[in-house]
């Protein structure tokens, strides 16, 4: 009479069971999403800017953005004495990070944050180091902008 190991048995079921329906396509997993929604900050901003520099005081400021995806470029516009020129930079949700490039410069890093149609960014100084040295030549501070 054969003998049976139905405890053997039942574990090697349970163990091919498990490796069928546990595994599914090794190709496919569930999980959260690998991306976030980023702001749309394309179009025309308006507001002012704060210098880090008292002697340049506060002004209007402007800005016009292009995106694609996350990827901005535009025009950043504020006083004379503050910073200003060809914003490149990425959007990632609500943060912006990029900079202002000016020719033979260096600086001008912008980091700023978007929300519910304001856009609040801190501009760091400009510098030409091979024509003045240390000395700023566009001075950053705080804008903030709206629609």
């Amino acid at each position: 009479m054969p003998r049976f190991r139905p405890l053997s048995t039942l574990l090697a079921l349970c163990a091919l069971a498990a490796a069928a329906f546990g595994c599914g396509d090794a190709k496919s997993v569930t999980g959260p999403s690998g991306t976030t929604s980023s702001a749309m900050i394309a179009g025309g901003w308006s507001g002012t800017f704060t210098a880090y520099d008292s002697a340049c005081g506060s002004s209007k400021a402007s800005a016009t953005f292009e995106q694609a995806g996350d990827r901005v470029t535009g025009i950043l516009s504020t006083s004379s004495c503050g910073v200003s020129g060809a914003f490149t930079g990425t959007v990632e949700g609500n943060q912006l990070l990029g900079s202002i490039k000016m020719d033979g410069c260096t600086g001008g890093g912008v980091s700023g944050t978007i929300r519910a149609g304001e856009l609040t960014l801190v501009v760091g100084d400009l510098t030409k180091p091979l024509v003045t040295g240390d000395r700023v030549i566009m001075t950053g501070g705080a804008i903030k902008l709206s629609r």
